[in-house]
């Protein structure tokens, strides 16, 4: 009887592992098909030379942000997932400010943060933004949008 209930355990552990293996890997098959589709698309229409780097940003709009060269010149182009609901987005990365630029603007607005989640870059109503995810100190997650191109507050959503 002890070995049933150990034999059972044991498939058990391995039936769940490897659902959440497969489980892990499609959602990173998805996040990397996604990324290829955002970087032909940007490659297509703004002849882009070299990928430096895709993110995405999922707000109102879902964008993934494609940072690359054209002509020896570092760009951001936010493709938009559902190009009818949202325009793509290019600006030279030396047009708006940095991401250190953003993370030293948000610190200047002195909120309790216990943690910084994540500084990253996506857009409200076409406009692009830095948004800073970060945790307060009672848990609550907290998100600032701070403006790509003048560094000014565009939204803040507080305790979620």
């Amino acid at each position: 009887m002890k070995k049933w209930i150990i034999s059972i355990l044991c498939v058990l552990v391995v039936a769940v592992g490897w659902v959440m293996w497969d489980l892990y890997h499609t959602n990173q098959t998805v996040q990397q098909q996604a990324a290829s589709r955002a970087i032909a698309k940007a490659q297509n229409h703004y002849h882009i030379d070299k990928v430096l780097s895709v993110s995405y940003y999922h707000g109102t709009n879902a964008y993934q942000v494609v940072k690359g060269e054209r002509n020896g010149v570092p760009m951001y182009i936010w493709v938009p997932d559902q190009k009818k609901k949202a325009p793509y987005i290019v600006r030279a990365v030396r047009r708006g400010i940095s991401r250190n630029k953003a993370q030293q603007i948000f610190q200047g607005m002195r909120f309790h943060v216990k943690k910084i989640v994540s500084i990253r870059l996506g857009a409200i109503n076409s406009q692009p933004i830095w948004q800073v995810t970060f945790l307060a100190p009672n848990n609550t997650y907290n998100y600032i949008s701070i403006d790509f191109d003048t560094g000014k507050e565009i939204q803040r959503i507080l305790n979620i």
